[in-house]
């Protein structure tokens, strides 16, 4: 089965027939609150749909009302997916698509409202940074807001989120002795003299090769627990920040920011962006942004077996550790040239067909060589677009 996603391909005919087939999975059923065909001709006439299709069977709908005339707020009025259809990750796609639409039309946000026995739906919708708002009866309303007044989800746990969950570890081996000193080799050349902020230091894994090659750093962490056990390693070599980027005041601006592994768990990414440009860079400082590849191989070969449904997917474990995209280098460069940053070079880190669970297991035999992953390195070099990790070096650029 191969899914097709589309934008505004379904007529009334094919709404009306995919939401008869859904109205069972609505809570409380459909029908009991609409006429279902006044309800899919009304969609099919004002909505923007986003939409999944299997063969000529519409299985995924996204549904949202953006008045050309209002750009404060969208509405997605429904989402649904054909019960055969669930668990395969369709509802996440399309609401990913719904958002990123939304926000480059100019919206300040989207809203929705859902039925507070919808636990499912809700669990969906936190997920994508929507935040509960006001309860109507039986309603509750949430919203998720773009631009620089975002305000930060105050009800994330940044502790849980850097803790091992059943399903997936938040770091791995193969993260702290292979990817650490590659990426590190890869800033080098780049490299401005003075000062360096790192946003999201975790426990001060990468933390310790930066202090290989500056005195001045500072790092701002949002997981106090992360924070304690960085102290407990560095002491006072640097300065640590207690804080989440999104409401942090710094003293300063700095030579070379570092963001490596946090930009795919910001709830507003194009808005932190947009503060290292505006507040943060100096006037020739550069920022070093690192992201999970959505196109490495380890990924597209996870959506061959069945274990993903696309490259760009958000896994529930990934979710569980805070992640809310997974990029590729054109969605990249998208967010950070909509921030303002000025992107002068691109590129990979190191070729990846192995998950990191495999790759920590093969790392304990003498199957691996250093030549090996010297090899990998080099590739990932011609081959950016199928690296572990995707890099863009940023300097300071006109905000749009």
């Amino acid at each position: 089965m191969t899914i097709q996603y589309t934008q505004g391909r379904a007529n009334r005919e094919s709404i009306n027939a995919h939401l008869s087939c859904c109205d069972a999975s609505f809570v409380p059923p459909l029908r009991t609150r609409v006429d279902i065909g006044i309800y899919a001709q009304k969609i099919a006439e004002k909505s923007e749909r986003f939409e999944a299709w299997d063969k000529n069977c519409l299985v995924g709908l996204v549904a949202a009302y953006c008045n050309a005339a209002n750009r404060d707020a969208a509405f997605i009025t429904s989402v649904s997916v054909l019960p055969g259809h669930h668990g395969k990750g369709i509802a996440s796609r399309l609401m990913a698509e719904c958002k990123d639409y939304v926000r480059r039309l100019g919206f300040a946000r989207i809203e929705l409202e859902v039925d507070r026995e919808n636990r499912g739906a809700q669990a969906l919708y936190l997920k994508h940074g929507f935040l509960n708002m006001e309860t109507h009866g039986t309603n509750q309303k949430m919203s998720v807001t773009f631009g620089k007044e975002a305000p930060m989800n105050q009800a994330r746990d940044f502790n849980a989120e850097t803790r091992d969950t059943a399903e997936r570890q938040y770091a791995y081996g193969f993260d702290f002795d292979v990817m650490h000193p590659f990426m590190i080799r890869s800033f080098i050349p780049f490299f401005r003299p003075g000062s360096v902020l790192e946003l999201g230091s975790f426990r001060g894994d990468f933390t310790r090769h930066l202090l290989e090659h500056f005195q001045d750093l500072t790092c701002v962490e949002a997981s106090d627990e992360a924070i304690a056990e960085a102290r407990a390693r560095f002491g006072d070599k640097l300065i640590y920040i207690h804080s989440m980027f999104e409401t942090v005041t710094l003293p300063k601006r700095y030579d070379n920011i570092i963001l490596t592994h946090v930009l795919e768990h910001i709830d507003d990414p194009v808005r932190l962006l947009r503060r290292v440009n505006d507040e943060w860079l100096t006037d020739d400082g550069r920022l070093f942004l690192v992201c999970p590849n959505a196109n490495a191989p380890s990924r597209q070969i996870a959506v061959k077996m069945g274990l993903i449904s696309h490259n760009a997917a958000v896994t529930s474990a990934e979710a569980e550790h805070g992640h809310r995209c997974t990029y590729s280098l054109d969605t990249l460069e998208r967010d950070a040239a909509a921030s303002g940053l000025r992107v002068v070079n691109r590129s990979g880190v190191f070729f990846k067909a192995l998950a990191n669970f495999q790759w920590d297991r093969l790392l304990q035999t003498d199957i691996i060589s250093k030549e090996y992953l010297e090899g990998c390195y080099k590739l990932g070099n011609h081959y950016p677009d199928l690296c572990s990790s995707i890099f863009l070096l940023c300097e300071k650029g006109n905000n749009p």
